[in-house]
């Protein structure tokens, strides 16, 4: 009883955590409450894909999909607060480190983004640009959607199948959380939000989502011995580009057909 009551009070901890928007004074949460929150991520990230597809209908009759595609790339920068594309240089700059495990997480921990950094970053936003200005009908508007609930809920396999690489931190925190209730509804909202857009067939996109996913957390877990919240954060940035993209490649092959976003 108690799980559900923490599961049913945290949206407003995933919205305030994945977004800038505060609609309560700052507070703290002890770490089971907070990393239950990652129940209502791939929610939030649909809400972010509702606010990207509202923006791409204002553009679309006065702008070329090029120019659309770069001011969607700035939008969903601002719409998580800059905190995941953070994470995609730290981890680079982590894992490009010649040094100890102890060196590579304190070099993730300054937070002073260097030469690996910035070529992550320049390749993460390159490849999502691509993405949104190559997204096309009759699969572009569910694709805007959809990819950013998946990328917020590649979080939860990373959860669950490794572990955190500090005793303390947002890892830590998410780890503690998991079970019994926020890996499974986050995984359900997930699934339901992709066979509403794409069918049976959607569900597919689930799978890229965690083989995307998998490769940036298990690269970093390999030279970190676990995970760190910026591992989550790169793996969202990486997750997201490579869904869209997934579903660009697939519906312009005609393996996915949008149910009613079209």
């Amino acid at each position: 009883m108690n799980n559900l009551r923490s599961l049913l009070s945290s949206p407003l901890i995933a919205l305030e955590f994945l977004t800038p928007l505060r609609l309560r004074p700052v507070r703290q949460w002890d770490d089971r409450t907070f990393g239950q929150a990652l129940a209502w991520y791939p929610a939030v990230g649909l809400l972010i894909g509702v606010a990207l597809l509202l923006v791409d209908r204002g553009l679309e009759q006065l702008l070329p999909p090029a120019p659309t595609a770069a001011l969607e790339v700035a939008l969903l920068a601002l719409l998580s607060g800059g905190l995941h594309l953070d994470g995609v240089a730290d981890t680079a700059d982590g894992l490009a480190l010649q040094g100890d495990r102890a060196d590579r997480l304190g070099v993730m921990s300054v937070g002073n983004i260097g030469p690996a950094g910035v070529m992550s970053l320049v390749i993460v936003l390159l490849v999502l640009w691509a993405g949104l200005a190559s997204a096309a009908p009759p699969v572009r508007s569910a694709a805007l959607v959809l990819a950013p609930a998946l990328g917020r809920w590649s979080v939860a396999p990373m959860v669950v199948l490794f572990h955190p690489a500090r005793p303390k931190g947002l890892g830590h925190a998410l780890h503690e959380g998991a079970f019994p209730l926020a890996v499974p509804v986050a995984t359900a909202i997930a699934a339901v939000a992709a066979a509403a857009l794409f069918g049976p067939e959607g569900l597919v996109l689930l799978a890229v989502a965690v083989v995307a996913s998998v490769v940036v957390a298990g690269s970093a877990s390999r030279m970190l011995e676990g995970v760190t919240g910026d591992t989550y954060g790169a793996a969202i940035e990486v997750t997201q580009a490579a869904v869209l993209l997934s579903i660009v490649a697939a519906g312009g092959r005609g393996w996915l057909d949008p149910t009613f976003l079209t």
